[in-house]
C-alpha cells in the first residue's frame, strides 16, 4: 500500500506541475466536502475496493487512503488517482495481490456471469480438456475432419479461459472479450436453438430485443449459413454474427448500459449513452468509463 501512496502522491505532483488554461465560471464554486463524516469515505473506498477488485480493503489500505481522500478535500482528481491506481497498479501488494490483474480478473467474472451465468473455470477446463482429447484421438485414427473440429471447439474454451489476461495485456479488445461469452457450447446450452440464441445476443450485449428484420438477418446467418447483411455488415454464420454484434455501435450504447446497471444500479439516461458510447467507440477505453462512474457524488453517496 505505500507503493501505491507513493504512486498517487507522485502522480500528484506531476498533474498540479502541468500548466493548464484556467477557466473561470462565476457563480459555480467547488463543493465543500469538508462536512462528509469519515465513515462515508470509508464506505466509498470500500465500495470502489469490491467493485474493482472482488475484495475489501486491508486495514492498512482503508486508514491510508481515507487520509489521503480527506487531506484533498476528496476532490475527484484524487478520486480518479485512486481509482486509477486499483486498475492499473502491477505492484505486488504486502499480501501478495497485484490490483492491475484483480481489476482485470473481476470483469472477467463480471462478463462470465453476465453471459454464461457464471460458470466457474474448472468447468470451462473440463470441456476443453474433453475436446483436445477427443480432437488427439481423431488424428490417431485419421478422422481429420472430426480432429479439426474438435481442436477448434477446445480452442473456444481456450480463448475463454485466456481472455482476462489478453484484456489486461491489451491482446484483445473488451468487444472481442464478450464476444467469447456469447459464442462457445456453454452459450448454446443456456441458449438452446437459434431463436433464444439470437434473442439473448440481443438482451445481452444491447438490453434490446432485436427488430423482425434485425431478427431475420440473424437467423440467417446463425441458423442456415445463409449471408445477410446486420448493422451494415455482411455474414454468412454464425460466428459472422457474433462478430458483428460484438463489433456495432449498438454494442457500445450496451456496454455503456453494462457499467451504469453493474456500479449504479440504474440505467443511463441519452446524454450519457451518447457522450460515453462515443468515447468508446473512438478509444475503447472501458477502464475509463468505470472511473468517470466511480469518481461521481452519486456513486460515492457524498
Amino acid at each position: 500500500m505505500k507503493n501505491l501512496l507513493y504512486l498517487l502522491i507522485t502522480s500528484s505532483l506531476i498533474f498540479s506541475s502541468c500548466k493548464k488554461e484556467e477557466k473561470i465560471i462565476s457563480d459555480n464554486s467547488a463543493p465543500n466536502y469538508y462536512g462528509v463524516p469519515t465513515i462515508k469515505v470509508k464506505n466509498y473506498i470500500n465500495r470502489i475496493f469490491i467493485d474493482l477488485t472482488g475484495r475489501e480493503p486491508l486495514d492498512t489500505e482503508m486508514d491510508s487512503l481515507v487520509i489521503l481522500l480527506e487531506s484533498n478535500n476528496l476532490n475527484f482528481s484524487t478520486r480518479e488517482n485512486v481509482i486509477q491506481s486499483l486498475q492499473t497498479d502491477t505492484t505486488t501488494q504486502s499480501n501478495g495481490d497485484n490490483f492491475k490483474q484483480l481489476f482485470y480478473s473481476n470483469i472477467y467474472g463480471l462478463q462470465k456471469a453476465r453471459f454464461i451465468e457464471g460458470v466457474p473455470d474448472f468447468e470451462i477446463s473440463q470441456r476443453m480438456g474433453i475436446e483436445y482429447t477427443q480432437a488427439y484421438n481423431d488424428s490417431i485414427s485419421g478422422n481429420m475432419l472430426s480432429y479439426f473440429w474438435r481442436k477448434q471447439q477446445g480452442d473456444i474454451y481456450k480463448d475463454i479461459l485466456t481472455s482476462d489476461t489478453a484484456l489486461k495485456n491489451g491482446s484483445i479488445t473488451f468487444n472481442e472479450m464478450c464476444r467469447r461469452m456469447c459464442y462457445n457450447g456453454i452459450y448454446d446450452i443456456i441458449n438452446m436453438n437459434s431463436f433464444n440464441y439470437i434473442n439473448a445476443v440481443f438482451d445481452n450485449m444491447f438490453y434490446r430485443f432485436p427488430t423482425t428484420d434485425e431478427f431475420t438477418a440473424s437467423y440467417n446467418m446463425v441458423d442456415a449459413d445463409q449471408a445477410d447483411i446486420l448493422f451494415a455488415q455482411p455474414g454468412a454464420s454464425k460466428y459472422d454474427f457474433s462478430t458483428i454484434a460484438a463489433n456495432s455501435t449498438e454494442f457500445n450504447d450496451g456496454m455503456v448500459t453494462w457499467v451504469y446497471r453493474s456500479y449504479l444500479s440504474r440505467f443511463p439516461n441519452s446524454s450519457e449513452i451518447f457522450h460515453y458510447s462515443n468515447h468508446f467507440q473512438i478509444n475503447s477505453d472501458l477502464p475509463y468509463i468505470i472511473r468517470e462512474v466511480m469518481k461521481s457524488d452519486e456513486y460515492a453517496n457524498f
